[in-house]
């Protein structure tokens, strides 16, 4: 980079005489002498900024999970069938394993009616194990089978579905990376579904954890 340039004037004791060789004699006994200063500063080094990993990491005490695949509400999901209704139950659970994985149970919570005080009870304990700044790690939820007792509403109007599950340990760490709690694996959870249909799709009304 190039810097100011800086013209500096000397001033000589002789009047009339030829100024320096090259240069014509100036008027009044003053003989102009250019002086060019030169200033260079260092070619500034810009450093890249690296690429995020887009691949899906699951959560470990490194850190949170990352690019985990968002479970999507199947479009026969909004449809009163007996298809549509074992769509949306395949759906909530993806949605609550997803809550667990990624320390978000948005998804699952938007999958729940309002009034569903049990549901919003089970996604509050989900996140209230989780201390500030922290993360879950693990927890997948992966069916083992589904029941459903025909595609008739019992007198309440609610449509039952019997969800079986297994779970994969869950870890939950502080923000600094620190173990704050875990559960081992579970094999055969099973969730007692009650669904309705609500402003053309499949709302969870109620579920009950049955022990096995």
């Amino acid at each position: 980079m190039v810097g100011a340039v800086v013209l500096a004037v000397g001033a000589s004791g002789c009047t009339g005489g030829p100024g320096p060789t090259g240069s014509p004699p100036t008027s009044g006994g003053a003989t102009a002498s250019p002086v060019v200063s030169v200033s260079s500063s260092p070619t500034a080094t810009v450093s890249a900024t690296p690429t995020p990993d887009p691949r899906p990491t699951a959560g470990s005490a490194k850190g949170p999970a990352r690019n985990l695949p968002k479970p999507t509400m199947p479009a026969a999901a909004k449809q009163k069938t007996e298809a549509g209704l074992k769509a949306y139950a395949a759906y909530w659970v993806a949605a609550l394993s997803y809550g667990f994985e990624a320390t978000d149970t948005s998804l699952v919570r938007k999958a729940s009616a309002p009034g569903c005080v049990d549901c919003v009870s089970l996604y509050d304990s989900i996140d209230r194990k989780v201390p500030k700044g922290g993360w879950g790690a693990g927890g997948k939820l992966t069916p083992e089978f589904q029941l459903r007792d025909g595609f008739v509403p019992d007198v309440n109007g609610q449509y039952i579905v019997l969800n079986a599950l297994s779970q994969a340990q869950y870890n939950v760490f502080t923000s600094n990376g620190r173990s704050a709690g875990n559960n081992i694996g579970r094999t055969k959870v099973v969730f007692l579904l009650a669904l309705e249909f609500l402003n053309g799709e499949w709302k969870l009304v109620n579920y009950d954890p049955l022990k096995t």
